[in-house]
């Protein structure tokens, strides 16, 4: 018994020795200020799921497990024209074909597997015989429900969506394609109402508004929200205008709205550029801003002069480089749009010149960021895609992956720096070991769960709530942290087109799970 009790002694003073030299290790590593020890290991893991329906580049909203969708491109019924767009076409009606346009407004549950339906005539038809206030401010913007790869942001209970890209008129599509000008406020709740033909509850005061402005025409960008829900500063985030030639945004424009009756007044502030003025032809040329489709995720700073905590934004990747399209390159560093305050150069944008991605998960894809409030470090994860750290052949990008990445930034650390770290994980979407087809992950969307702790930035006089989730709040080994829907599945690395063994719309979800990593022990 004395040599039990003797040998079960020693033993908890090794398993004490070794989490005490395991804490020693984990504080030496972050003065450092290097390389930060993140806790969880990122799980992708395909849900047995059904009837959602196969979209991409879709307009998106949340009201609790109900998912709004609409716009996008899909497959139609008896054809694969959903997917990559014909490289090698006209960028008209034979690369976005024009049946390949999502002509349905849904509403999905992922926890039900239940979908709802309602056809653009029917909901034009409704408009009309229900909420004719409502229908007048919708003539002229039907575009807002049929397009591709428009802005999009929700914002407390509405949703907002700039842009977009389609036909002039989708009755006659040879007409030629435009970027679409247009801005709508759309009442979550009241939509999903309607869709699910729960008309009493549809909200008609607020359901619907619109407006338009020259300055935020965009197709490829995003859309950011900063300030407190019930006064909002938008922020339109590059993208480009493509329609009978092609401009890239070159800049972030902030904004705000105002809603009367229906009609959308809205105040376009000084864009954030490196260029004097983005809007002439030269700037795509000159500006580090010419991005689209690629990840732009909200995030945070401290700031420099007070050290409080403001919202901001950051550009990872994205396309294309100045150059000739015979040998299109991603760009592969990273810009910190920070509106709260200027840096030592007395800019309100950082260019993180030494920031180097080498090629991985440069196209848009799902993102989320967790904010480490011990650390001072965020890590934004950007998942799947395309970008497989390779450069392609002349004229295509690198291909499409199954990989993904985690970006360390310290955001109290000047000027603001950021390193990247490879997942592999047996290729998350494939579960392979190598990064072969099916590919996931372009254009599609992170749906976060509602019940996510999100960081919040508390003033005297205000409590303003991020979208960068609190890692001081997860709790449990394993955080769920919500679905991957929709977007591109690429059978081949380098489709370059749609159809049964290129490309196509896709309807999988997929659940994100960050899993606490195991601390191993080596007794001596």
């Amino acid at each position: 018994m004395n040599t039990f009790l003797s040998k079960l002694l020693s033993l908890f003073l090794v398993i004490t020795l070794a989490i005490s030299c395991h804490s020693k290790h984990d504080k030496n590593d972050q003065k450092k200020d290097k390389q930060f020890r993140f806790e969880y290991t990122l799980s992708v893991e395909e849900a047995n799921l059904k009837n959602a329906p196969s979209l991409q580049s879709f307009v998106h909203g949340v009201d609790g497990d109900d998912w709004l969708l609409f716009a996008g491109r899909t497959n139609s019924i008896d054809s694969l024209n959903g997917g990559l767009h014909n490289l090698n076409a006209n960028y008209a009606n034979t690369s976005f074909t024009p049946p390949s346009y999502n002509d349905n407004i849904f509403v999905y549950n992922a926890k039900s597997d239940k979908r709802y339906a309602l056809s653009l005539p029917t909901f034009k038809l409704m408009l009309q015989q229900g909420f004719p206030k409502n229908y007048a401010a919708y003539e002229g913007f039907e575009s807002v429900f049929k397009n591709s790869n428009a802005l999009v942001k929700q914002n407390g209970e509405y949703l907002y969506v700039i842009g977009g890209y389609g036909p002039k008129d989708f009755a006659f599509p040879k007409n030629g394609y435009e970027t679409y000008n247009q801005v709508a406020k759309i009442h979550v709740k009241s939509l999903i109402h309607l869709v699910k033909k729960e008309y009493e509850k549809v909200n008609a005061e607020k359901f619907l508004s619109f407006g338009r402005d020259s300055s935020l025409i965009s197709t490829g960008g995003e859309l950011q929200v900063m300030g407190p829900v019930s006064s909002p500063t938008f922020y339109l985030a590059g993208g480009h205008n493509f329609g009978s030639g092609q401009k890239y945004v070159d800049a972030v424009y902030p904004f705000t709205l105002t809603d009367s009756v229906h009609k959308l007044t809205i105040n376009i502030q000084t864009a954030i550029s490196d260029v004097i003025d983005p809007t002439l032809p030269i700037a795509d040329n000159l500006s580090t801003f010419r991005r689209r489709d690629g990840p732009i995720a909200p995030t945070i700073y401290k700031s420099p002069v007070n050290n409080n905590i403001n919202q901001g934004l950051a550009f990872y990747t994205g396309v294309f480089m100045p150059g000739a399209d015979s040998n299109l390159q991603a760009w592969n560093n990273a810009v910190y749009v920070h509106p709260s305050f200027a840096n030592k150069d007395g800019k309100l944008f950082t260019i993180d010149t030494d920031y180097n991605q080498n090629n991985y998960n440069v196209y848009s894809c799902p993102n989320f960021v967790v904010y480490d409030s011990k650390t001072d470090v965020s890590h934004t994860f950007l998942i799947g895609g395309i970008g497989d750290g390779e450069f392609a052949k002349s004229g295509n990008l690198s291909g499409f992956t199954n990989t993904a990445v985690r970006i360390e930034t310290n955001i109290s650390k000047y000027p603001l720096r950021s390193s990247h770290h490879l997942i592999k994980s047996n290729h998350l979407f494939n579960q392979s070991d190598d990064n072969s087809p099916p590919y996931y992950g372009a254009e599609a969307i992170l749906f976060v769960n509602s019940d996510m702790p999100l960081y919040k930035i508390v003033s005297k006089t205000s409590t303003t709530e991020t979208e960068i989730l609190d890692m001081a709040s997860f709790k449990g080994s394993d955080v769920s942290i919500g679905y991957i829907f929709g977007g591109i599945e690429a059978f081949q690395s380098n489709p370059g087109t749609y159809g049964k063994t290129f490309s196509k719309a896709s309807n999988k979800v997929w659940k994100v799970v960050l899993k606490k990593k195991q601390i191993k022990f080596r007794l001596l």
